[in-house]
């Protein structure tokens, strides 16, 4: 009799085992899954998880690493390639976007304003420090027929004197059944025009100084999310007389205004603020999804960040107020 009881006991204790073997291996699969995925943290991976206390971010992208790019509409056919965005650096807005269609190279091409929110979240590039990688294509939720009914992009629209106009921009949401951010849930007159508007590939490289005419560096970049319609920061490589290093600085893009002369974006920041602000190494772009990492940007420049507050209701100015609107403090 004892000797049966032995080995219910045992044979117990073999159906635990069997059991609980399972269990610890699915545990040991989910701490690697875990270990490689802290080790192998990317962009794509801090954009997964940008919910911080709150706050939200989308998924940052060079505006070269777009700019290029193919588009893929609903069907999943071309619809040309992204030949530019066109940015508004006071409201922190991308006002639309350019896509190039048809013709062969740049002849016989048209190109097409569209309203950001056509984009959907873009893939990360699949090799972030290679300065001649791309990435995979944008895909944007229209096809080719809403494409060739969307207001062009002409030589006439393409001067300094043009792109500020929000009537054109109005266009552009309208054309995509999109209200004018500005305008809110009102369909009021469009009439005003922005102070400073830019083309993407025009910012990379334009001069910085400060506001007693002392080199501060030129514009590494600018980081975008695309879909949301947002320019997160203009990134500064500082000048070498200032002697804080070879790091980039990301800043608010409404730290920047533009000069008198339009030639070059002007900021009253100092050697000895550039000196203690956020910064990250040239081949280390991986920060700029993380939404800590923004929020220290906006908060060490005193400025709001949209994406704690929501939108901005900075508006273009009209014909009777010819004042350069002030980015929120």
């Amino acid at each position: 009799m004892k000797r049966k009881k032995q080995i219910a006991v045992w044979a117990l204790a073999g159906a635990l085992s069997a059991l609980t073997l399972p269990i610890s291996a699915a545990q040991q699969d989910d701490n690697a899954a875990s270990t490689k995925s802290k080790a192998g943290e990317t962009d794509s991976t801090l954009q997964s998880r940008s919910t911080h206390s709150g706050k939200t971010l989308g998924q940052v992208e060079r505006a070269n690493k777009l700019i290029g790019r193919e588009v893929i509409g609903s069907d999943n056919q071309k619809l040309g390639k992204l030949d530019n965005l066109v940015v508004d650096l006071d409201s922190g807005r991308i006002l639309y976007g350019v896509i190039g269609s048809g013709g062969v190279g740049a002849i016989g091409e048209k190109k097409f304003a569209v309203s950001p929110g056509v984009f959907t979240e873009p893939q990360q590039a699949s090799d972030s420090k290679n300065p001649f990688s791309k990435g995979p294509d944008l895909h944007a939720n229209i096809d080719k027929a809403k494409l060739n009914g969307a207001p062009q992009f002409t030589k006439d629209i393409d001067k300094d004197t043009e792109l500020s106009k929000a009537d054109f921009v109005n266009q552009v949401y309208q054309n995509f059944g999109e209200t004018a951010w500005w305008q809110g849930s009102s369909a009021s007159s469009s009439a005003g025009e922005f102070h400073n508007v830019h083309k993407a590939s025009d910012l990379i490289g334009m001069k910085v100084q400060n506001v007693s005419d002392q080199p501060m560096g030129k514009l590494d970049n600018i980081a975008v999310d695309l879909p949301a319609g947002r320019v997160v920061y203009a990134i500064l490589s500082p000048d070498s007389s200032l002697n804080v290093g070879n790091d980039l600085y990301a800043l608010p893009p409404n730290a920047l205004t533009l000069s008198s002369d339009k030639k070059k974006l002007t900021s009253d920041i100092s050697k000895e603020k550039l000196s203690g602000a956020p910064h990250f190494a040239k081949d280390n772009w991986n920060n700029l999804s993380d939404p800590s990492f923004a929020s220290q940007v906006y908060q060490y420049y005193g400025k709001q960040a949209y994406f704690e507050s929501g939108s901005s209701n900075l508006k273009p100015t009209g014909p009777s107020d010819q004042r350069t609107y002030q980015a929120p403090k």
